[in-house]
């Protein structure tokens, strides 16, 4: 009868493999949130710019839907005066930009500074 060695993963080898991922598991429930906002925002920008006669809306009325559609998506985090602008197109349309950024802390000094750019044409007619 011959012997043969075992082949494997060792404990230790085990122990940093789930360290590993648990790092990016955590990771993963401190920035995701931020993301699903953003989702929510993006979401809220594309359904305010296809609304019938967003077109005709001044600034004023386009930001007081995007404000129904934040209450509606639960999004509370960021300001439509503060963080909403709006640009011309060359071919004379407006273009809805939010620009926001999120700070999370990590752990002890360790953060992440999310920035987002988010740009909706304004077609409703």
């Amino acid at each position: 009868m011959a012997w043969r060695t075992e082949r494997g993963a060792s404990l230790w080898s085990a122990l940093i493999c789930v360290i590993v991922i648990g790092f990016w598991v955590f990771l993963g429930f401190k920035i995701g949130p931020s993301y699903l906002d953003n989702w929510q925002i993006e979401k809220a920008l594309a359904s305010v710019a296809k609304q019938p006669g967003a077109a005709s809306m001044g600034r004023s009325e386009l930001r007081a839907a995007l404000r129904r559609e934040f209450s509606v998506g639960y999004v509370s985090h960021v300001s439509v005066h503060r963080d909403l602008h709006f640009q011309r197109t060359a071919q004379g349309g407006r273009v809805m930009v939010f620009l926001y950024h999120v700070h999370i802390p990590i752990m002890a000094n360790i953060a992440a500074d999310l920035r987002f750019d988010d740009r909706h044409a304004v077609t409703g007619r």
